[in-house]
């Protein structure tokens, strides 16, 4: 009766001088690394601002600054600047971080339509069609990325989560394969490679691939979580728990560690702590909350059945 979710790669553009020498407003380049500076202080509205200022000055579309902004018309762009589009693919990635899946799939649109080769721009617009369940679209921009880039990281791991979410996951397991061959190193594609392998019914595969990403990076939360869910399935509440418990003391944010150990409670009778548990994942992630409900139900009916 799990909350899961796969761990999609997605990662901020390095603007490179280079591409935008000569061509890119001085003021334009310092807003765009602004907006990089605020992602990775995890200050993603700030980012936004920044990105959007960048998209302003760099594609002087002769509208007034600020909200006016929103309203952004490929038509009244008076020069294409690499940068525009760069800015507009790191502001979809920012919506996409904010649950804004419409917002972060016109930046990327209008990304794309300034240049049709930015690989990232179709992962970014992937990933957001997958959160709206569009795998068809997601697959297309997916497969359109790796066309441009074969060797992404990204592009491969995100693929490979939108097969499992299909449930097609031997086509999953090629793509965590691949980019694993790449870079073995890649904590994300052993973790979403697992989830795969359970969804095949390999539960030991899973458990093996969970710890072959703690053995990279030991305090890997999301592989702590994974590995709770495996337990789980094996009807190991006391080992899930304590694993549930080590991911939220990594990671305190991580909603479906506190939704899953908050129902492996209420299963065990629990419910004041369940319902702590239940709580804050809401609090942590409100689109959680039609999953919870359904899964309490199931929780409940079981329970009358036994009294």
């Amino acid at each position: 009766m799990e909350c899961h979710r796969l761990c999609f790669v997605a990662l901020v553009l390095c603007f490179l001088a280079s591409i935008a020498e000569g061509q890119s407003p001085p003021d334009a380049v310092e807003a765009y690394n602004r907006g990089a500076a605020c992602y990775k202080k995890g200050d993603i509205d700030g980012a936004i601002a920044e990105f959007t200022r960048s998209i302003e000055i760099s594609s002087r579309p002769g509208v007034p600054r600020g909200n006016a902004a929103a309203a952004f018309n490929l038509d009244r762009v008076k020069v294409l600047d690499p940068l525009t589009a760069n800015a507009f693919t790191s502001r979809g990635l920012m919506r996409f971080l904010k649950r804004d899946f419409e917002g972060a799939i016109d930046d990327c649109t209008h990304a794309l339509k300034i240049n049709p080769r930015l690989a990232e721009a179709y992962n970014h617009r992937g990933i957001s069609h997958s959160a709206r369940r569009n795998f068809g679209a997601a697959l297309s921009d997916l497969n359109r990325a790796l066309a441009i880039d074969p060797r992404s990281l990204d592009a491969l791991n995100n693929r490979g989560v939108v097969h499992t979410e299909k449930g097609d996951f031997n086509n999953a397991i090629a793509d965590f394969d691949q980019a694993i061959k790449i870079n073995h190193r890649l904590t994300q594609a052993y973790c979403n490679r697992a989830f795969a392998m359970r969804g095949k019914g390999d539960k030991d595969e899973a458990l093996q691939d969970f710890n072959r990403a703690l053995t990279i990076d030991p305090r890997l939360a999301l592989a702590y979580f994974g590995r709770g869910v495996v337990w789980a399935d094996l009807e190991d509440l006391e080992r899930a728990i304590s694993e549930y418990n080590r991911a939220i003391e990594l990671n305190p944010e991580l909603a479906v560690a506190y939704a899953n150990r908050g129902l492996l409670l209420m299963q065990q009778g629990y419910d004041l702590q369940a319902e702590q548990d239940i709580s804050r994942a809401l609090t942590l992630d409100p689109s959680l909350k039609g999953e919870f409900d359904r899964k309490i139900e199931l929780i409940k009916q079981t329970r009358r059945k036994r009294q």
